[in-house]
């Protein structure tokens, strides 16, 4: 009896194991799922062409490895500074690869508050 009480505390502990790891490789490729996503988005809205879409999804991937990078500064009043400067470099760099039907389009879904 001793035996099967270890042995299920040992299959248990390993389970939980397997799910501590599995969550820490979703957390490290986050940047680039979140980027795709709104770039399919984006699209959506838009109809990009293919190399518009290639040129978004770099666009915002820098973006948000950047933005990851900063939520990891314990100083906010910088990191939020520096998440806003970010972000107009974003907006700028769209500005270049969208024409102004779409970009404004784009402009518009930053407007709309997130449910």
């Amino acid at each position: 009896m001793k035996k099967y009480i270890t042995l299920l505390s040992f299959i248990a502990i390993f389970f939980v194991g397997i799910q501590q790891s599995q969550a820490q490789v979703v957390k490290a490729e986050m940047p680039e799922a979140i980027a795709k996503k709104q770039t399919h988005e984006l699209h959506q809205i838009t109809e990009l062409t293919g190399d518009q879409q290639r040129a978004v999804y770099k666009v915002l991937l820098d973006y948000q490895q950047n933005a990851n990078a900063l939520n990891k500064n314990s100083n906010i009043a910088t990191a939020q500074e520096a998440k806003a400067a970010i972000m107009d470099n974003v907006k700028a760099r769209l500005k270049s690869i969208l024409n102004e039907e779409q970009f404004n389009a784009y402009l518009k879904t930053l407007e709309k508050p997130k449910e």
